[in-house]
């Protein structure tokens, strides 16, 4: 995983966590639509992190198959 695509995932992670802790006081307050606002807000800023993720985890695998071919045939 490159430096980049870690930055992400922790950046991810964290979001997640506080996601979770929000998620938890909305299901003993299903009526509190200001954390189910905030929760939707952090759900998109996840999905963008994991997607930066991924970008970076596809580029990485397309520059290795680059560094395979480099070798000499017999």
């Amino acid at each position: 995983m490159t430096a980049g695509a870690g930055v992400w995932k922790k950046k991810r992670d964290d979001l997640k966590a506080k996601r979770n802790a929000l998620f938890e006081t909305y299901t003993r307050d299903p009526q509190n639509f200001h954390l189910a606002r905030e929760i939707k807000a952090i759900d998109d800023e996840i999905a963008e992190f994991t997607q930066q993720v991924e970008q970076e985890r596809r580029a990485e695998r397309a520059a290795s198959p680059a560094t395979k071919l480099a070798t000499t045939s017999k």
